[in-house]
């Protein structure tokens, strides 16, 4: 994808050379961190992101600030292994 992106197009190029080269560097891989960072959309929709304890743990202290009549229970978060959230918690 990175490699086809830097080819120059009638549109132009879509990536930009230093980018390609800094993922050839890393051999195109997706570290933990690059994973982490593109997975923002957990920070806006989780009440609460972290470990499964934590998120429990958290949640058990919060709860009765909510409406909810259904216990939450933390869910995986994929490709970030040991990485947890609880869907958005309701007012």
């Amino acid at each position: 994808m990175y490699e086809t992106g830097a080819m120059d197009t009638a549109k132009g190029r879509q990536i930009k050379q230093k980018v390609l080269e800094k993922e050839r560097d890393k051999e195109f891989e997706v570290t933990r961190v690059d994973r982490f960072k593109s997975r923002s959309r957990y920070f806006s929709d989780s009440g609460i992101i972290g470990t499964k304890a934590f998120v429990q743990e958290n949640y058990q202290r919060i709860k009765h600030l909510f409406q909810s009549k259904n216990e939450k229970s933390p869910k995986a978060i994929n490709g970030l292994d040991g990485i947890y959230f609880l869907k958005r918690l309701v007012e």
